[in-house]
């Protein structure tokens, strides 16, 4: 993580399974910025219902654990709404957020708003969210984000993951799509204000129980100068 930290999370729900997420809004929640205040309750949510058999089950399952992530986020959005003082014709806090669940070889991207979540494979980056805002030319428009209505509106897609890939979260997408070695630079650089998260997918521990060790499981990386120089020059000669 790089920046504003309480604005990234990472929360490790299963033996291969982990929830990342980036939060960027405007206003608060009893004086806490709203994003800080929603992975807070994201975060809370998770350990609530990692206790439950059913839940544990989901979220090391592919095939339910997108369901399972939405119902807690849709959970926290409705929360966090509550405890703002939005309504019908003024919003006073909301947030974008997007979040990545990667579990045994897949990374469900749950997105909404203009943070963004990018893939760096053999040195080629490929976004894997959208710009939720509208440009008018003058100021940009977000028709939706976490917190605004108590209904969640969120954009949900996934993709394979190998050993190797590395999935950066950011708090804004970069003007122009960035090629790897422009993605890490910037992650490099990111200042206080930013909002920056990245991880590598690693080969899994055949002898884990439970674990199937041809399927990858993820790492969150403290990203310093030496950790970005490594990468960097991953990517590159991946690149060639």
């Amino acid at each position: 993580m790089r920046g504003d930290r309480a604005s990234c999370l990472t929360v490790r729900l299963g033996r291969q399974s982990w929830l990342l997420a980036v939060a960027r809004g405007f206003g608060s929640i009893d004086g806490t910025p709203i994003e800080r205040a929603l992975l807070a309750r994201l975060r809370q949510e998770c350990e609530r219902r990692i206790r439950g058999r059913k839940f544990r089950r989901a979220v090391d399952r592919p095939r339910e654990a997108a369901a399972a992530m939405l119902s807690v986020v849709a959970r926290v959005n409705s929360d966090v709404h509550a405890r703002t003082a939005s309504h019908d014709d003024y919003v006073t806090a909301a947030a974008s957020l997007t979040a990545v669940f990667a579990v045994r070889g897949y990374a469900y991207v749950l997105h909404s708003g203009t943070t963004a979540a990018y893939l760096i494979r053999n040195g080629i980056v490929t976004p894997l969210t959208d710009d939720d805002a509208l440009h008018d030319g003058t100021a940009a428009l977000l028709p939706r984000a976490l917190g605004t209505t108590p209904t969640l509106e969120m954009t949900v897609s996934n993709v394979r993951v190998g050993e190797d890939d590395v999935v950066v979260l950011l708090g804004r997408r970069i003007e122009r799509e960035p090629d790897a070695a422009r993605l890490l630079h910037y992650v490099e650089f990111a200042g206080p204000s930013e909002h920056v998260l990245l991880a590598r997918f690693e080969r899994a521990d055949a002898q884990a129980e439970d674990i199937e060790p041809s399927k990858p499981s993820i790492s969150p990386i403290a990203i310093g100068r030496i950790a970005i120089a490594a990468l960097l020059a991953l990517a590159l000669v991946l690149a060639r």
